[in-house]
This record gives C-alpha cells, structure tokens and sequence, in this order.
C-alpha cells in the first residue's frame, strides 16, 4: 500500500518538471519575441534603425508608404529603411497588437510621421521567423 503514494508522489513530481520546463521554455521564446518587437518599436518612433536592425533575417521583405517593395538583404534593407525614415519622419509609433505565437510571431502598429510637413499615418505590419535558431524580423509593410 505505501508503494503506491511514493509512485504517485513520483510521477506527480516528473509531469511537474517537465511542465515547468515547458514554460520557462516558452517564457524565454515569447521573451525574446517580446524584446525584438520592442526594439523595432523604439526604432521606428524615433527613426533609429540601428535599434532594430540586428534584428533583420538575411533576406527581409519590405513593403513601404513610397513604393519600394522587394526582398533585401539586411544591409539593403538598413539603408531602405534609413532613406524611408529621413523622408517620412516618425512622430509617434506604437504597436496596438502583438502576436507570441511561436508559429508565426506578427505585431501590427500605428506610424504618424510628417512629410514635407504634412502629418500622415500609416499601418505597420512585421514578422518574425526563425533563422539559425534565432528569431528575426522576416517581413515589414507600412502603408
């Protein structure tokens, strides 16, 4: 009779570690993913691409307000971006939603910029994938 708490105290403890890893796992994925979106965030409301940039997957894809849409290599796409955000200067961005699914991780923004002195918004789009077992901004789309 007492074998049978000792096995049920065992394997209560075993599914207990394992969840326990699961999670710290998980944490520390959605962590990442959450630190990525908020350099990219800090980046784009102040126009810093260096913020973010270390973030790029080596071939990005971008979609901007001006016209410019390809795949760039994370070197092109710094000065891309760069020439974007001299010419539409960031007033304000933040991201309204985020997204930690380790699937597909998106978050969706709301950019206000001037240009040429005119106030104008746009809608913000990233995602991530991994590359090299490391999470990267693999797309942007502002328009």
């Amino acid at each position: 009779m007492k074998k049978k708490p000792k096995i049920l105290f065992l394997t209560l403890f075993l599914l207990i570690s394992f969840s326990s890893e699961f999670i710290y796992a998980q944490f520390a994925t959605n962590s990442e993913i959450g630190k990525i979106f908020l350099d990219f965030e800090n980046g784009v409301r102040t126009g810093a691409i260096k913020e973010f940039s270390n973030n790029l997957i080596s071939e990005t894809y971008i979609s901007l307000e001006n016209g410019e849409s390809s795949y760039y290599s994370s070197n092109q796409s710094f000065y891309i971006l760069k020439n974007f955000f001299q010419n539409y200067n960031p007033i304000s961005f933040k991201l309204l939603k985020t997204s930690t699914n380790e699937e597909r991780p998106f978050a969706i923004g709301k950019f206000v910029y001037s240009k040429s002195g005119i106030r104008g918004e746009s809608q913000v789009f990233i995602t991530l994938k991994l590359e090299n077992e490391n999470w990267k901004i693999a797309q942007i789309i502002i328009n």
